[in-house]
């Protein structure tokens, strides 16, 4: 899949401009080159205002490094601090790997993030480094293995590390407002997204170009949800609607769904059709 081309970043504070406008139904002529500042035209969509979100105005950059070692909250057990290596990097977010876990229980974090601080920061407020769920080995090991573990490892520095950003006085959206929000079923992407409903603190988010399989709700201040222009302003790469990449994660079964959109129901009225044939009229019309 190509990546799409530089886009422009979006200014914000011309969400007034726009019209509330409703997700499309198959935008696949964005495919490959997507930018923001044509699709809200064409869609007659406004851009959630920044202040809705609990993101910092001006991105964090990422001076993170591949294998430096930090500390992280286990997402699993928010309870236990954890050692985590930095496995991979995207604009202002880190792909972290607790120690002594796998490669299946990988997990993304801002680098702004209040869950991941640098080593030594459990110990000076009173706590104990914790083997992260499902560790590998036996628990009386957990002492030797965080030793071998942190002996000459690179240490991600305290400098690179930011303070995490306030979260806003309420919840501010709108349904209709379009943003950018991560694929959690596939956390490596960010893609398009609209507000599909606002419930007091809780919205839906519905991904522009899919009918529903991929759709969440979350908290306003949810940290996988950014204004539009996000990823042009991180370097991140933006998913245009609808992408193909993502149609191929997709069951078969879901994706025919997709494909049959509103005249799914003709296919059940064939298909009942053909049984009512095999089951009552060529049954009748072999009786002598």
């Amino acid at each position: 899949m190509r990546k799409p081309g530089p886009q422009k970043a979006i200014d914000w504070k011309d969400g007034k401009k726009h019209k509330y406008g409703r997700p499309p139904e198959s935008p696949s002529q964005y495919q490959g080159h997507f930018t923001w500042e044509k699709y809200l035209k064409e869609t007659c969509a406004v851009p959630a205002p920044a202040h809705c979100f609990k993101q910092s105005y001006t991105p964090p950059a990422n001076e993170f490094k591949i294998n430096m070692k930090l500390e992280a909250q286990d997402p699993r057990n928010t309870t236990s601090t954890c050692i985590a290596t930095v496995v991979g990097l995207t604009g202002a977010r880190l792909r972290l790997r607790l120690d002594g876990s796998d490669n299946k229980n990988d997990f993304w974090r801002l680098v702004d993030s209040a869950e991941i601080q640098p080593i030594g920061n459990c110990e000076k407020n009173g706590g104990m480094l914790q083997p992260p769920l499902g560790f590998r080995l036996n628990a009386s090991s957990w002492p030797m293995f965080l030793l071998k573990t942190l002996n000459g490892a690179e240490m991600a520095p305290i400098r690179i590390f930011h303070k995490e950003p306030p979260s806003p006085s309420q919840n501010f959206f709108k349904t209709g407002m379009k943003l950018e929000a991560v694929d959690r079923k596939n956390p490596h992407f960010i893609c398009p997204a609209t507000i599909g409903e606002v419930r007091g603190s809780e919205v839906l988010i519905t991904f522009d170009g899919w009918r529903g399989a991929f759709d969440y709700w979350c908290r306003y201040d949810s940290r996988d949800i950014f204004p539009v222009g996000w990823c042009s302003l991180t370097g991140d790469n933006l998913q245009p609607p609808g992408t193909k990449g993502k149609a191929a994660s997709l069951p078969s079964t879901l994706h025919l769904r997709i494909q049959l959109g509103n005249h799914e129901h003709y296919q059940f009225y064939a298909v009942g059709l053909l049984l009512f044939a095999l089951l009552v009229v060529i049954p009748a019309c072999l009786v002598p």
